[in-house]
């Protein structure tokens, strides 16, 4: 990961403390983010949570201001047994309302095959989904998720990255394409 993404041990999800402390020294760090500390904990509480309850691996989140805008993504990595994936079958949607928010309540998703250097071919889906928030808020995300088989186990590897700056679409799918593709398995030597 670039070294200006914070890599969280799932387990801070649980200290307030650690997520708190974390934000203030990265504020300290970059101009931009002073002031938004509590937004910048928010965040990276968020993705903790999620990634404790889905029992990740791995978990990276990148906050930057660009041009007075947050722009924030995450990345994280669940290793399954392949009897417990579910695997991604189209759901039924409730067709979009005739209020202003019909918009953001439209619902897309594209599967595909990616080949990743390190590690071969893998089933690609990307979507835009809905994620509720630790404060109980639905914000529409953009999703990749890439499912890689674990060679000679029976076990697959998740990676899922997701933003809600679902406007850029087309600029994140190449970042969580260009993240994804690094990914490899390191074996430990007995």
């Amino acid at each position: 990961m670039p070294d200006s993404w914070f890599v969280l041990d799932t387990q801070a999800a649980r200290s307030t403390a650690a997520i708190a402390r974390m934000a203030t020294e990265r504020a300290r760090g970059h101009p931009l983010l002073a002031g938004r500390e509590p937004t910048v904990a928010r965040i990276l509480h968020d993705a903790a949570t999620r990634a404790e309850s889905a029992g990740a691996a791995y978990c990276a989140v990148m906050i930057e201001d660009v041009r007075g805008i947050g722009l924030s993504a995450s990345v994280m990595v669940c290793v399954l047994p392949t009897d417990r994936h579910i695997p991604d079958l189209p759901r039924q949607e409730r067709p979009a309302s005739d209020d202003a928010e019909a918009g953001e309540r439209r619902r897309w998703r594209r599967v595909g095959a990616v080949d990743l250097p390190a590690v071969g071919l893998a089933t690609r889906t990307v979507r835009l989904e809905p994620q509720r928030s630790t404060d109980g808020a639905e914000i529409s995300h953009l999703v990749m998720r890439t499912t890689v088989p674990v060679p000679g186990h029976d076990r697959i590897a998740v990676i899922a990255c997701a933003s809600p700056n679902t406007a850029l679409a087309v600029a994140l799918h190449d970042l969580f394409d260009a993240v994804t593709a690094t990914f490899t398995f390191v074996h430990e030597m007995p």
